[in-house]
């Protein structure tokens, strides 16, 4: 059993769902599947956008639901021409989208849950279009709403995944099918214990993928995306970075917390607790590099990739008078921040954030009494690796490289033993990124051998059950019945 998801990048047009189709036929050759599938690409954002204008532009938003409603018209057109079924599906869907418009727009107000049932809209559209095009090719193929099989809290726009009622649910609906069709299920979206729709937040369909894969014992999780794995640094800003054969759990949270975007923080917890392997895969290059994320207590030490926020703010923090009610107003917004760290001897707080939620994080700090240091017009760059407070060499490098190259330091933060991060002035975000990666990167890529080993490893483990770098784990004995295609070495 696998779970494949595919981004909106992956859905967005009828050409790249032929390709999704492609690749779904070949990997369920090899044993039943489950599918998970974002919105077409791009279609979130402008239901977020519909949302947030609804009280106040009626015909502007007339046209937008019009432009969507004929987006997924043609695209299941092009796909599946005699599929009036999914067809009317797709018209109904819009106009419960019409009504929620029309009604928030009576009221003046968008509650969370309102908001949640128009953004999940984007998902309940393309699930039923790319089970069609499955159907058209030959793949008998169904949808399946995440509101069937994801239950949640009643946290309306970021809910959190009840596990032990999710696999139930999951399990019920997806075991007794899957070996004779492919479920294709609505990422992103969940449902709280009274059916009311929910949404999982950014990264809300990986994290359905690994809830999914969790639920299911799955033997590996893919997430497709328009990438060739994880990279070493941001392959579209530091021309030298180069996917990575293996990353370990630890190492992807990490690089997602600090700003990479391939996965998200919430996506590993699922199935690391059950030593599952998340596969990241490009659609568009099938057969070329992946990466390979999964469990290793002997990573060797020092730096393995960067991460970046490029639009990033900091905010140092001192109380007028009681330091534990610094603490504790820090306590209370951390969960907003990337980090908040306390220098050593010291009662001053330092919290980076993303710039869009600076401002607000200013005013709730200041409302509690405290002085705060707002310095805007930043990026912060991370060093992510392996013991990296054992290897002084990393970070004494690091600033020996931006100081050659005069990049001048707005702060140095070290919140964990696996991350080293950078202040720098926004301005020179992309140069940092290029100067680290050929510092600390390029002169040890050409060692990783053990990389593309412990890779080599995963993917026998997943092929014969062995799981050579899971010893000692509850899937150590489990029987798995994978027969995947081994990925390209």
């Amino acid at each position: 059993m696998r779970v494949l998801k595919f981004g909106g990048s992956s859905v967005a047009d009828a050409d790249r769902i032929r390709r999704v189709v492609s690749i779904v036929a070949a990997e369920r050759a090899h044993g039943p599947i489950v599918v998970v599938v974002s919105a077409l690409g791009g279609v979130t954002d402008e239901l977020v956008a519909l949302a947030d204008g609804a009280p106040e532009e009626r015909e502007p938003l007339k046209t937008a639901i019009d432009r969507i409603l004929n987006r997924h018209l043609s695209v299941i057109a092009e796909l599946s021409p005699t599929d009036d079924d999914t067809r009317s599906e797709i018209a109904a869907t819009i106009d419960e989208l019409r009504r929620l418009i029309i009604g928030v727009g009576y009221i003046g107000e968008n509650p969370p849950a309102v908001r949640d049932r128009i953004t999940a809209i984007g998902e309940r559209l393309s699930a039923p279009i790319v089970a069609s095009a499955l159907r058209a090719s030959g793949q008998p193929s169904v949808p399946v709403s995440g509101t069937e099989v994801i239950r949640t809290d009643s946290r309306h726009g970021a809910a959190e995944v009840a596990s032990a009622a999710t696999s139930d649910l999951a399990r019920k609906r997806l075991l007794g099918i899957c070996d004779a069709v492919i479920p294709v299920v609505t990422g992103f979206i969940g449902a709280d214990e009274r059916g009311t729709a929910t949404t999982l937040g950014r990264g809300g369909s990986d994290l359905t993928a690994t809830v999914l894969g969790a639920a299911l014992e799955a033997d590996r999780v893919e997430i497709w995306t328009d990438v060739n794995g994880i990279f070493t640094a941001p392959p579209r800003v530091v021309a030298g970075a180069r996917p990575q054969p293996y990353v370990s759990y630890d190492e992807a949270a990490e690089m997602a917390r600090f700003g990479a975007t391939v996965l998200f923080t919430k996506t590993i917890a699922p199935v690391r607790e059950l030593d599952i392997p998340v596969v990241v895969c490009n659609t568009f290059d099938p057969e070329g590099p992946e990466t390979w994320v999964g469990r290793e207590p002997e990573l060797p030490s020092g730096a393995r990739a960067l991460a970046s926020v490029e639009h990033a703010a900091v905010l140092k923090i001192r109380s007028a008078g009681d330091a534990t009610s610094a603490a504790g107003a820090v306590a209370e917004v951390s969960h907003r921040c990337l980090m908040a760290t306390m220098a050593a001897g010291s009662d001053e707080w330092t919290i980076v954030a993303a710039e869009t939620d600076a401002d607000e994080l200013h005013r709730d700090l200041e409302r509690c009494g405290l002085q705060v240091e707002f310095i805007t017009e930043t990026s912060v760059v991370s060093v992510i690796g392996s013991r990296l407070l054992q290897q002084p060499w990393v970070a004494g490098r690091a600033l020996e490289a931006l100081g050659r190259r005069d990049i001048a330091l707005r702060g140095v933060i070290c919140p964990s033993e696996q991350v080293f991060c950078m202040v720098v002035d926004h301005t020179d975000h992309h140069r940092c990124l290029t100067i680290l990666h050929d510092a600390l990167m390029l002169p040890h890529l050409a060692g990783r051998a053990s990389d593309a080993a412990r890779r080599e490893a995963l993917k026998k483990g997943d092929r014969d059950g062995s799981t050579p770098l899971h010893r000692g784990s509850a899937r150590h004995d489990r029987d798995r019945r994978s027969t995947a295609r081994p990925p390209a070495a």
